[in-house]
């Protein structure tokens, strides 16, 4: 037999489901407006494409002085941090091989000019929108010396080595360093000279940029100055050169230091690194033929 259902039971349930219905379409609503207006704004997007990157292109690296590429047979400087060797791909400073490269780090690699008995070494950059422009000053100023000293590339022996204080996508500052022998000359000169470039220029920048000549002059005068790899044999050495030079002679060196190079190669070189200044002053060949101050100016 078949059980039929109550006839009272029947309207019991459609009053229910006629109850409910009110209260199913509130619901409903208020679904429709947190889809409208977000509820919580857990779906609103935030622009973040600002933040950090000023900072990001501009903090100064951490480093330990003195690391060596091996692989590369190049040598690096404090502030290498911000360069990477291209062949291996590692950042400088030992980050592991295989390390990626940020966007603020430029790859770069050393080549040496060679001809006859001269050898400079320069270094490449690479991964910059404008590489070939910096590369081509870089090059230009390596080589400029031999033109310079009007060296005879048959006779005369000149060896440079280049090193690359720092390397980012705002400034690239390289030092060389070497000596030249004159074909009959009775001893080598020891030659420094430095290169900083504005990135996005692809220009050199000069002392003066950095500091004001006049200020520098009255620094290295005085007896605070400092000097690197300095030595009691050293500073009284340039206390007895500096009773014969003036203010005025360290101005027109320090306002005539650096590239570019137009036909007269300056005498003082310069190159910026964690708010000091480090200047070449040249000295007699008995002095080592140049000397390097350490100046910090007073807004470091």
């Amino acid at each position: 037999m078949i059980k039929r259902k109550n006839p009272e039971s029947r309207k019991s349930n459609r009053s229910r489901r006629r109850l409910l219905r009110p209260a199913a379409a509130c619901l409903m609503a208020l679904t429709a407006v947190c889809l409208i207006s977000g509820c919580g704004k857990k779906n609103e997007k935030i622009d973040l494409s600002s933040t950090h990157t000023t900072a990001a292109e501009t903090m100064a690296p951490s480093f330990s002085p003195k690391e060596t590429e091996s692989s590369a047979g190049i040598t690096l400087e404090p502030g290498i941090d911000n360069a990477v060797n291209s062949n291996s791909g590692t950042s400088a400073s030992g980050n592991g091989s295989g390390a990626a490269v940020t966007k603020n780090q430029v790859k770069t690699s050393l080549t040496t000019y060679t001809s006859g008995k001269v050898s400079i070494q320069y270094p490449v950059v690479e991964n910059l929108d404008n590489a070939s422009d910096i590369n081509a000053l870089i090059k230009k100023n390596a080589l400029s010396i031999v033109d310079a000293y009007d060296i005879d590339e048959a006779k005369d022996t000149l060896n440079i080595q280049c090193k690359v204080i720092s390397a980012d996508r705002s400034r690239i500052i390289l030092t060389y360093t070497g000596s030249l022998t004159v074909s009959g000359g009775a001893h080598p000169s020891n030659l420094f000279y430095t290169n900083t470039i504005d990135v996005r220029s692809a220009s050199s920048l000069d002392l003066p940029y950095l500091t004001d000549p006049a200020v520098l002059a009255d620094y290295v005068l005085s007896a605070d100055c400092i000097y690197q790899n300095t030595s009691p044999e050293l500073k009284s050495a340039m206390a007895q050169i500096n009773a014969g030079r003036s203010k005025a002679y360290y101005t027109d060196l320090f306002s005539k230091a650096d590239f570019p190079y137009d036909g007269s190669f300056p005498e003082s070189f310069s190159y910026e690194y964690e708010g000091d200044i480090y200047v070449s002053i040249p000295v007699s060949h008995a002095a080592g033929d140049y000397v390097i101050a350490i100046f910090t100016p007073e807004n470091k």
